[in-house]
């Protein structure tokens, strides 16, 4: 069909539809659509080596938990990682399988799965943030308006033809935590809304992924790329303000090893300040650290990277006192052009 006139009241109206081979979102208006630019704003990079962050629960309670069955929260946290892993300035660790990842390790420990003998238990990689948060505005309402044509079947698909507007808004609220006190560091809202108009198929979102290709053509879907993407700035703007931090491997009284390497983003000639904490006070109801003395042992200039760890030059601040292992390093400058 290229052209229908219809007659509404004594008034012509021409709809003109063109329908392509191989159109993949057929419920989705295309014919005129007004979406707000993509977050233009360059990300903050973090100085130093990528940060490590894990995404926790993002909840979603009552109508927005379980929205066209899809589990709202659980997909919004694979798709911030997802957004996270591919700005390339964090580690993303996984959090959200983690009992599947445990399980795994303990059948290896016994020997349950093959793999030859059994070698110790890894520990996780600690994350440096936690991301959680909640769904506070998540749907997409439909709109019609002007002249339509109801109950019409083209190729399986039921709906109504008409000039009709799509808009889908979403909001999260995001915490960025401290893991090991659990301190709240930072918290923000994200915010978008995309609307489209136009003469289309209009039908609703019932069989389409949370996540997938169809999903992120739709006004909805579109909005929350628009938010995650938002989200990431606004973590990697919070974390450039704070020192990346590694720890000492290994000391053999001139060379050191530091717990990161080319797969962190180190570069050799990056200088980093090696410290011993001293004195720590802590809540004696929580737990939490309320204060560190922290002493300054020297630097070290990274010359060798291999993948997770990294051999540099010590120079003592003071002599007599050496790195130990587990003592901290932390990022100054990196390597000179």
């Amino acid at each position: 069909m290229s052209f229908r006139t219809i007659q509404s009241g004594g008034v012509a109206a021409a709809i003109v539809l063109t329908f392509a081979a191989g159109w993949a979102a057929p419920n989705v208006a295309t014919a005129r659509e007004r979406t707000p630019d993509a977050a233009s704003a360059p990300m903050a990079v973090p100085l130093g080596p990528r940060r490590t962050i894990a995404v926790g629960a993002i909840k979603a309670s009552g109508g927005f938990a379980s929205t066209e069955n899809w589990q709202a929260g659980t997909a919004l946290s694979s798709m911030l990682a997802k957004t996270l892993t591919e700005s390339g300035h964090f580690v993303v660790v996984e959090r959200s399988d983690l009992g599947d990842v445990l399980t795994e390790q303990q059948l290896q420990a016994t020997r349950v799965t093959g793999g030859g003998a059994a070698g110790p238990t890894v520990k996780m990689i600690p994350a440096q943030y936690l991301v959680v948060g909640g769904v506070t505005e998540f749907g997409a309402p439909n709109q019609g308006g002007g002249l339509n044509v109801g109950g019409l079947g083209l190729g399986g698909l039921v709906g109504g033809l008409g000039v009709k507007s799509q808009t889908g808004k979403i909001s999260i609220d995001l915490r960025i935590l401290n893991p090991r006190t659990g301190e709240v560091l930072n918290a923000f809202t994200v915010t978008r809304s995309v609307s489209r108009t136009g003469v289309a198929i209009t039908g609703d979102y019932h069989g389409v992924s949370m996540g997938g290709d169809a999903f992120s053509r739709t006004p909805l879907g579109e909005a929350s790329r628009l938010a995650l993407v938002d989200a990431a700035q606004r973590i990697a703007s919070f974390v450039a303000q704070t020192p990346w931090e590694g720890r000492v491997v290994d000391f053999d009284g001139s060379e050191m090893i530091v717990n990161a390497g080319a797969e962190a983003g180190l570069s050799p000639g990056d200088r980093l300040r090696v410290e011993r904490i001293g004195r720590t006070l802590t809540d004696p109801d929580t737990g939490q650290v309320l204060s560190q003395t922290r002493e300054t042992l020297g630097e070290v200039v990274i010359a060798q990277l291999e993948p997770k760890i990294a051999h540099g030059r010590f120079t003592a601040a003071q002599p007599g006192v050496d790195p130990q292992r587990g003592d901290l390093v932390v990022f100054v400058s990196g390597s000179q052009p």
